[in-house]
């Protein structure tokens, strides 16, 4: 069924939050810290600290009628199960009744968020906790006599009262169930949390603009009504719908936090930046399928793919990894449709076959040319693995690594349900599926993935949810190899560089003691990507050009007290650096540059810069997405030098003057100088550098077009920026 039909509309729930408050850690808390042996004492003070800090904004349990919401963002893969299953232990241990946990869209996510809430707060030990699922039978009325037994408990004071703990699909026919079955019970009294597992999904109104409710979005409003006391957080790894819906809407984070990563954590820096690309292979265009004429044989890319991940699953073998309860797995994420998961399957499926039987005989007619490709690989993944292994030991287990490995179909053709992996089943595993391998799924000892699908509509978002390659894998990654398609290895490094920005934006913010409903919207993005999809955008974006050229103010002579302090600015750049004249040859005495320097760090000429005001929304827009990205700039080349030029004003002894244009609103004419083919002198246009920024400083007096009114001396920075260094910024309008 379609999520798109507005069928129950209900009033906006308003943020009633009073501030922060305390939380206490208890014996809850406590347990999941010490039953926790992989994480490291300076991890478990991080987790303290961040937990606390997010329930500390939620709703006060000791107070009534609270609601507000938050944004709790991590990474792909980081931890953010463990942040929120600790955030539900500590809520229980500072009198929350009840959590409920909207734990995303597909069967095999609930069932794996569900057993890792089993599994890490000790449901079936310790009898602090009634766990329920929507999964299977439902949430039904025999539960809701057991949620009401124990909210009696709770009234009464029993100290052995068990926190509420319900899993329920995003889904809007088990979030309909959910709520009607709770609109019998009194929660007036009953403090809530409501956790939403990729809040970014599903949950989000893609009706705004219609000014009407998507189904699912309707029904969680009809949950949080339920509530008069609660809290309801978006756990995501892209946060950008949530941050670009209406400030308004009920979604809306009125506080956030950005999760630190563990130690052990590898992400988009490591795989994309810092590795320089040394685990990253592409797909050649032709080894991707054709879906109108697909191929009969694997692509030779799959077949490397393949090979460096047996190699992988042999060196577990040798070193006996698979003894400790770990896991090896490879993931082929074709297109979405389920016909090119079945030819990558059984492609997988024949390999396997074929390789098992060379490599049993040595007499075979490919043994040969099958051993040298294994080592040709063996000694790739040797030069970023490292081990004192030999391509003998690892020929010595390589059936073997074959032969266990289990291939699975993560689809819904079976029965319309994503199956789950039975991890502690097989220690190696091929997993092929295109929705089921995407957003939230947990991929055991991830090594190879194999990806030759496009970047699809560009969402950013999308794209980023893919990367199941990320996680806590620092101890193995010299076995990762990541094969991709050149266009999604572009996608994936201009995202990496838009999730620092939009992280690093928010969290400075925070710790600046401001809310997200003040944060003003502003990142990076390639102008081949878009944040999220159109939908949910409710906010009005700014957007840069995205190429490069010159870039200057429509109207820095509106205001008189705002022309009066540029001035002030212009003056102590003159002032702090070191210029001198610069001219050419032919040039008259009128067309040298009267200060030039082209040894200015960028970083120290951008402290000034930055304090340049304007009066029109447009010419700040446009010079706060200048500035994002000339600091960007400065603080991955913190000695990159700029070029400077100071054409007129009063260092140059010429009294320089420019009209207005007669169109409204009124514009400069003529900001730059003509050129002038005697002299050999090109024009201010002209002097560029293109290997760095150029600043050209115009100071002119400003007649009006009727020429009734001047204006003097009105700074005007006009500033070049070479294509290869231009970046596309948004801003929030």
């Amino acid at each position: 069924m379609a999520d798109t039909k507005s069928i129950i509309r209900v009033a906006p729930i308003t943020s009633t939050s009073k501030g922060v408050w305390t939380p206490v850690q208890g014996v809850a808390f406590t347990d999941i810290l010490n039953a926790n042996a992989t994480l490291s004492d300076e991890e478990k003070e991080r987790l303290v600290e961040e937990t606390t800090s997010i329930l500390s904004e939620c709703v006060d349990p000791s107070q009534a009628n609270e609601v507000n919401t938050g944004l709790v963002i991590g990474y792909v893969q980081s931890g953010k199960t463990l942040s929120f299953t600790s955030l539900a232990a500590l809520a229980r241990d500072n009198q929350y009744r009840l959590v409920i946990l909207l734990a995303g869209t597909t069967n095999n996510l609930v069932v794996q968020s569900h057993s890792r809430l089993k599994d890490d707060l000790d449901i079936e030990g310790a009898r602090k906790w009634k766990l329920f699922s929507t999964q299977e039978k439902g949430f039904q009325q025999s539960e809701l006599d057991r949620v009401n037994m124990e909210l009696a408990r709770w009234r009464r004071g029993n100290p052995r009262a068990r926190t509420i703990l319900i899993v329920s699909m995003k889904q809007h026919q088990h979030l309909d169930n959910l709520a009607t079955l709770l609109s019998d019970s009194d929660l007036s009294d009953v403090p809530t949390l409501i956790i939403d597992d990729e809040g970014d999904q599903a949950g989000i109104n893609t009706r705004a603009k219609q000014d009407e409710e998507s189904t699912t979005y309707s029904r969680i409003l009809e949950l949080r009504r339920l509530f008069p006391h609660h809290s309801y957080l978006l756990y995501t790894a892209t946060p950008q719908a949530p941050l670009l819906i209406s400030r308004i809407d009920t979604l809306s984070p009125d506080f956030g936090r950005v999760l630190t990563p563990g130690n052990k954590y590898v992400g988009g820096q490591e795989f994309f930046v810092e590795g320089a690309r040394r685990y990253i292979e592409p797909i050649p265009l032709g080894d991707v399928p054709d879906k109108n004429d697909p191929p009969q044989d694997p692509p030779k890319s799959l077949l490397s793919a393949l090979r460096d991940y047996f190699v992988g699953v042999a060196i577990g073998l040798f070193e006996e990894d698979c003894q400790q309860g770990r896991n090896r797995s490879m993931m082929i994420h074709p297109a979405v449709p389920k016909d090119q998961h079945l030819m990558f399957a059984r492609w997988v499926k024949q390999t396997k076959e074929n390789w098992s039987v060379i490599l049993q005989d040595v007499d075979h007619e490919d043994y040969g040319d099958l051993i040298a490709a294994f080592e040709a690989s063996t000694q790739e993944i040797f030069k970023t693995y490292e081990t004192s292994l030999t391509f003998d030991d690892v020929l010595s287990v390589l059936f073997d690594a074959i032969e266990e490995t289990a291939v699975v179909e993560l689809n819904t053709r079976e029965k319309n349900r994503i199956p789950s992996v039975d991890w502690k089943g097989e220690y190696s595993w091929i997993l092929v599926g295109g929705i089921g391998l995407d957003r939230g799924v947990t991929v055991e000892g991830l090594t190879v993935s194999y990806m030759p699908r496009s970047t699809g509509v560009g969402n950013a978002d999308n794209i980023q949810q893919r990367a199941r390659f990320f996680g806590y894998k620092k101890g193995y990654l010299g076995l990762c190899r990541i094969y991709l398609t050149t266009r999604n290895i572009d996608a994936f490094t201009d995202y990496v560089k838009h999730e620092e920005s939009i992280r690093g934006s928010i969290r400075h913010h925070l710790q600046d003691g401001r809310t997200l409903k003040e944060w003003r919207r502003t990142y990076f993005l390639d102008q081949s990507l878009k944040p999220t999809r159109n939908s949910v955008i409710l906010l009005k974006m700014y957007q840069s050009k995205g190429r490069g050229g010159w870039i200057t103010p429509d109207h820095p002579f509106d205001d008189s007290e705002i022309v009066s302090d540029n001035r002030k600015v212009v003056d102590e750049i003159m002032a702090d650096f070191d210029f001198s004249c610069y001219s050419e040859e032919g040039w008259n005495e009128k067309q040298i540059v009267p200060a030039f320097s082209d040894d200015i760090r960028l970083a120290d000429v951008l402290e000034k810069i930055g304090q340049l005001r304007y009066k029109w929304p447009d010419d700040n827009l446009q010079h706060s997405a200048l500035m994002l990205g000339l600091e960007q700039l400065a603080t991955e080349e913190p000695d990159m030098r700029c070029s400077f030029y100071a054409l007129s004003g009063p260092w140059s002894g010429v009294s320089a003057v420019r009209t207005l244009s007669d169109k409204a609103p009124p514009k400069i004419k003529n900001l730059f100088q003509g050129k002038n083919a005697k002299t050999n002198y090109p024009g201010p246009r002209a002097l560029i550098s293109d290997e760095t920024i150029t600043f050209q400083l115009h100071r002119y007096d400003i007649q009006t077009s009727d020429k009734k009114r001047t204006i003097r001396d009105v700074p005007t920075l006009a500033v070049y920026v070479p294509d290869h260094l231009m970046e596309r910024v948004w801003v929030e309008r």
